[in-house]
């Protein structure tokens, strides 16, 4: 039980960050948005149906980071697979989303449709990034490595 409330504590505070940063890019790119292609005042009001599907992504991003990004359900696989799996499985849940919820009725739904692509971008370049900083780092300390066990030897 104690495993199963920090596993919960961890995808409800990392779905709460992912939460609050769409919202915020949100209003960054709604300024853009407005004066750039609708030429008119950024609406601050966000539609219901569009909170809903940020509440959805963030606690399925949160759920799905948990499961690729930690030791704690999948053990065994290197970090690469896991990178292609969590983007090919959030590749479909953007696709999905688009399919439910584009009949949004709004002036508006362009712009949360390109914050959805560039948050879902965001996501897994860091994913990316963080791959290329793990393999660097690994093999630096491999190479640390090799050298304290030939000296030793």
């Amino acid at each position: 039980m104690k495993r199963f409330m920090s596993l919960v504590l961890r995808v409800k505070s990392l779905a709460a960050l992912i939460f609050s940063g769409l919202i915020c890019l949100y209003v960054v790119a709604g300024y853009l948005y407005a004066a750039l292609i609708h030429k008119g005042p950024f609406n601050f009001t966000i539609p219901f149906i569009f909170v809903l599907e940020g509440i959805v992504l963030s606690i399925l991003i949160s759920i799905l980071w948990g499961v690729f990004f930690t030791d704690e359900i999948i053990k065994k696989w290197r970090y690469f697979p896991r990178l292609v799996v969590f983007c090919l499985i959030m590749a479909a849940l953007l696709s999905i989303c688009v399919l439910i919820f584009v009949a949004a009725p709004t002036n508006w739904a362009k712009l949360w449709w390109i914050v959805i692509g560039a948050f879902t971008a965001g996501v897994v370049g860091l994913s990316v990034l963080c791959e290329i900083y793990f393999r660097v780092t690994g093999k630096r300390y491999t190479e640390i490595l090799e050298e304290y066990k030939t000296g030793i030897l």
